[in-house]
């Protein structure tokens, strides 16, 4: 009997020891990556006005064609879900200057509905809800000014009085007595569309435009010092001159965050740059996801920074309500690599590589699933690409080290011309997974499983690389193995059931 004889031949063989090795990797990246949030859930709208109090967001006000928009909105940073306040209390407002100290945020100046500069300056309270008008902004009517809070001050300056009339003043607001104060002017050229944010106890501003014409679009950057009252110019910001553009520091990482906005024909852009506070770098970092935008809002909260709302238009035409979150955050990708058998091989030998701890995988061969079967001929050496849901990364390798003065042993294929075959582990408990190669696997295999007189005790069918075989009611003992494609054998085995 064919079987038989096939039996005979295979109990002269070993049976493989299957020891596995585990091999830890991890790889610390910056992540610099876009992650999209629950979108605006008001209408699309350019030049509204956001900051960030504790773990809240918020984003109000704006402008949609000839509409101006006075509502205001809480994004809560934990659940990703949107809740209305309180109107804003000076009406319909857009691009007005805001900061926000503790608890409460500001909104000061701006545009009305009639397109009118306005100095009225309006606090809302978190805990109340409620919008209370402060004293009217120092310097008069503006909008399109910066504003930026350090410690319990904040801060508004540049800007614009008329479509003519850009300004350097620059002004500081104490909450406890509800007084402004004048502080030196910005010594940069005068200018309105300009970006501000703080990184610990200094303020910046940089980009913007010094006309209200195509051509005069800016890309320097000043840092102001409150405690000696003085600016002093830093490296040019990294990227081309904009203005309309979004800023937000991470004093925690000592970093500041400039991008989109509109190029200095308007057009807008998607590109965003990282300066570093310690060494007055510039560094190019993941374009914005949303796409060339301007007019958009943004804020950070914590180690995050987020970019909502805008127009993708020059012409400030279909404005957006996306929202996205921007992460720099430093994560770890790390996982586990292992190999079966992890001794010494022979020439051929059947290896099974499997990687874990990620959600995608790609390994030097080509392969891209988290396990491979390998027949290294010579000592050779394999390496994974592993990246989890962070978008984080890590590679590790492994070395299958191959006597070249032994043949294949063990599990192996007779006719390891048409095809080879691998049980892993083996010698099994409660299920081992069949690997193939080296023949077609998009069409029906099929396994038949022998004990040791040679009766048939289990038969399956299947298509692809692998199938799980499980032990059900087999025994424990010697079986052996035989598979078939388009009714030819192809390779034959031995199993060991503890």
């Amino acid at each position: 009997m064919k079987i038989i004889h096939q039996i005979q031949l295979l109990m002269k063989t070993s049976i493989f020891t299957l020891i596995t090795a585990l091999i830890s990797f991890s790889s610390i990246v910056s992540a610099n990556t876009w992650t999209p949030k629950a979108n605006f859930p008001a209408v699309g709208r350019v030049h509204a006005f956001g900051f960030s109090i504790g773990n809240k967001g918020y984003i109000g006000g704006g402008a949609s064609g000839s509409t101006t928009f006075k509502d205001f909105w809480e994004w809560d940073q934990a659940s990703n879900i949107w809740t209305q306040k309180a109107d804003l209390g000076a009406g319909p407002r857009y691009i007005p200057s805001v900061f926000s100290i503790g608890t409460q945020g500001y909104a000061c100046g701006g545009g009305d509905a009639a397109a009118q500069p306005q100095k009225d300056c309006w606090t809302w309270d978190q805990a109340t809800n409620i919008w209370t008008q402060k004293k009217d902004m120092g310097g008069g009517k503006s909008y399109g000014s910066v504003g930026f809070a350090i410690g319990t001050k904040g801060y508004v300056g540049t800007g614009a009085g008329t479509y003519t009339n850009n300004r350097q003043d620059f002004w500081e607001y104490d909450p406890a007595t509800n007084n402004w104060t004048q502080k030196i002017n910005f010594v940069g050229i005068a200018r309105d569309a300009a970006v501000g944010f703080s990184i610990g106890n200094k303020g910046y501003i940089g980009t913007g435009r010094d006309a209200w014409l195509a051509g005069h679009a800016l890309k320097d950057f000043w840092e102001w010092d409150p405690a000696n009252n003085t600016w002093t110019q830093k490296a040019d910001f990294g990227g081309a001159e904009r203005y309309f553009a979004v800023g937000f520091g991470f004093s925690g990482k000592n970093k500041g965050y400039i991008g989109t906005g509109a190029d200095k024909n308007g057009s807008p852009l998607k590109d965003f740059w990282e300066w570093n506070q310690a060494t007055n770098t510039w560094t190019q970092k993941q374009d914005y996801a949303g796409g060339p935008v301007r007019d958009a809002v943004g804020f950070s909260i914590g180690t995050k920074g987020y970019i909502g709302t805008g127009s993708a238009s020059s012409t400030k035409a279909n404005p957006k309500n996306d929202f996205w979150e921007y992460s720099d955050t430093v994560c770890t990708a790390a996982g586990v690599i292992s190999s079966d058998p992890s001794t010494t091989v022979c020439v051929g030998d059947p290896v099974y590589i499997n990687a874990s701890g990620g959600n995608t995988y790609s390994w030097n061969i080509g392969a891209t699933t988290a396990s491979i079967l390998v027949h290294p001929v010579v000592t050779t050496t394999y390496s994974v690409t592993v990246t989890n849901s962070k978008g984080c990364t890590g590679i590790a390798t492994i070395t299958i080290p191959v006597d070249p003065n032994c043949s294949t042993t063990g599990v192996s294929s007779i006719y390891s011309s048409q095809g080879q075959v691998a049980v892993m582990p083996n010698p099994f408990s409660e299920s081992a997974m069949v690997m193939v190669a080296g023949v077609e696997t998009s069409v029906l295999h099929e396994i038949k499983i022998f004990d040791i007189c040679g009766k048939e005790v289990k038969s399956i069918s299947f298509s692809g690389e692998q199938v799980l075989l499980e032990r059900e009611d087999l025994k424990s003992g010697i079986y052996f193995y035989e598979m078939t494609l388009r009714n030819k054998i192809i390779a034959t085995g031995k199993l060991a059931i503890k």
